[in-house]
Formats: structure tokens, C-alpha cells, sequence
């Protein structure tokens, strides 16, 4: 049986835990293969959490596809390009990339002095921007060479947005309508290539970190990270995906447009804060 990705050269970036983690497990299971990227390496994960890029790896080979580890610091130049300088080499292309990393919720950051932004010490700024929207436009700004020279290929920057209303704080708010925006630009940019930006935005997600945690919505309505990713994974099968290019959507909506369903066989609804 063929899988819709055999064959396709995929990049997750912050893929050793979370939404990054779920995306590259389900593009593994579509037969894609898939750079592992992070900052968390066995010997030496980071945010004091265990999860790392060659766990990742292995899950998407044990998936069906093809996983290759590399760590790599999205905030920094020589480490992004180095990644794709050794994907220019291996493979000599890129059809997707998958921008997931995110500084903002790092336990290391201080915890300030309440949720106001005047309250908020400088460092959730620069986590948020920097690892977020800066880190988003740099790995891409590597990464679209290797799409638009062959007219083909899709970035997803994950994201999220509620309309008329503040996304959790100020600092996290801007970040993510920076991308958003960002994400319009790009396809604007690029549609002359063939290569799409889509801006994907799940809702509260199962990860690691809160599960841990325990925290969850009011109303107990959340989902995996297998949804973001097979969102994910039906935007980079579908010809038309263009359709979806430099607009921000939801994972629930997507759910929809191509049918497909969280790990429980439910289609989780937006989540409205």
C-alpha cells in the first residue's frame, strides 16, 4: 500500500515533545521522511524534561517513515544553516517544513510578578518572540531555496488566534498574530513558486508538558497532538492545498474539510478560551 507522503522531504522543527513531537509521528505513518529538529538530545534534553529529537526519530521510523535526528538551535544562524546545508546534501530538496518551536512555555523563565504585561519580566518577551516568530522566519528564510527552485512545497507554521479576543496573554497574543501575519506575507511571496504557507492553530493539546501538569481547559475539551499532525498531514497530500495559502485555520475546520479524526475517532471543536 502507498502512503500519501512516500517519498516527501519533511522538517519539523521543536519536534522532541508536544505538537511538533504528534506532527512528525503522523507524517512517520503517511511514509514520509522526516528531519527531527530540537535543542533536546539523549545526554542533554532541555526544560528539564526527558523527551528528545531521537526518540522522535525512532517513532517515525517505527511509524512507516524515515526519521533523522538533528539537533539543532532554531534561534541560531550557524545551526539552521547547517541543517539545511546537510539537507541540500542528502536530499537536494524540501517539500515541507514545519515550523513548531516555541519558547514561551519553558519552565527556566522567571515567573514575573502576575499575568499583566506590565507585570511580566522582559525574558517571556524574548522567549516568545525570539524562539517563536523570529526562529519561524529564519528556519524558513533557509529552508524555501530548496523548495522554490523545484515550484513545489508547503510551510505550516503552527499557531493560534481567536477573533476579537486576546489569545492567553498580551506577549503570547502578539506572538502568535506575528506568525499569522508573517504566514500571509510568505504566501504572498511565494505563491509565484508553487510553494504554499498555511498557518495551522490547534486547540488545547495533550502534550507532555500538561499532562504533567494537570492543567486542562474549563470545559475538559481537548485533544492529541496526532490531530495537529494529521491536519498536517492532509494539508501536505492535498494538490490544492494552495487554496488554505496565508490564511490562519483552525486543526477542528481542517477536521472537517478532509474528514479525518483525533486518536479517539472525535472531532475535538475549536477551543474558544
Amino acid at each position: 500500500m502507498i502512503k500519501p507522503l512516500q517519498g516527501k522531504i519533511a522538517v519539523v522543527t521543536g519536534a522532541s515533545r508536544g505538537a511538533g513531537r504528534g506532527i512528525a509521528f503522523e507524517l512517520g505513518s503517511a511514509g514520509a521522511t522526516v528531519y527531527v529538529t530540537g535543542r533536546s538530545v539523549r545526554g542533554a534534553a532541555t526544560d528539564h524534561r526527558s523527551e528528545t529529537i531521537e526518540e522522535t526519530a525512532d517513532g517515525v521510523t517505527s511509524r512507516g517513515g524515515i526519521g533523522i535526528a538533528v539537533r539543532c538551535d532554531h534561534t541560531n544562524e550557524d545551526d539552521v544553516r547547517n541543517l539545511f546545508e546537510q539537507i541540500e546534501r542528502e536530499h537536494g530538496r524540501i517539500d515541507l517544513l514545519v515550523n513548531s518551536v516555541f519558547g514561551g512555555s519553558e519552565s527556566s523563565l522567571p515567573a514575573g510578578n502576575g499575568r499583566s504585561f506590565w507585570e511580566r519580566p522582559t525574558e517571556h518577551w524574548d522567549a516568545m518572540m525570539v524562539a517563536g516568530p523570529q526562529a519561524y522566519l529564519l528556519t524558513s528564510r533557509y529552508a524555501v531555496p530548496l523548495m522554490k527552485d523545484n515550484q513545489n512545497g508547503l510551510i505550516v507554521n503552527i499557531t493560534f488566534f481567536m477573533k476579537d479576543k486576546i489569545s492567553g496573554n498580551l506577549y503570547y497574543d502578539l506572538a502568535m498574530n506575528a506568525i499569522n501575519r508573517m504566514t500571509q506575507g510568505m504566501a504572498k511571496e511565494l505563491k509565484v513558486f508553487d510553494v504554499s504557507a498555511v498557518a495551522v492553530c490547534p486547540g488545547w493539546m495533550r502534550t507532555e508538558r500538561v499532562i504533567d501538569s494537570g492543567f486542562g481547559p474549563e470545559d475538559g475539551a481537548t485533544e492529541s497532538t496526532a490531530y495537529v499532525g494529521r491536519a498536517v498531514v492532509a494539508l501536505a497530500s492535498d494538490s490544492n492545498v494552495s487554496w488554505f495559502s496565508g490564511n490562519a485555520v483552525m486543526v477542528a475546520e481542517l477536521a472537517r474539510e478532509y474528514d479525518f479524526t483525533d486518536i479517539d475517532g472525535t472531532q475535538p471543536l475549536p477551543f474558544n478560551g
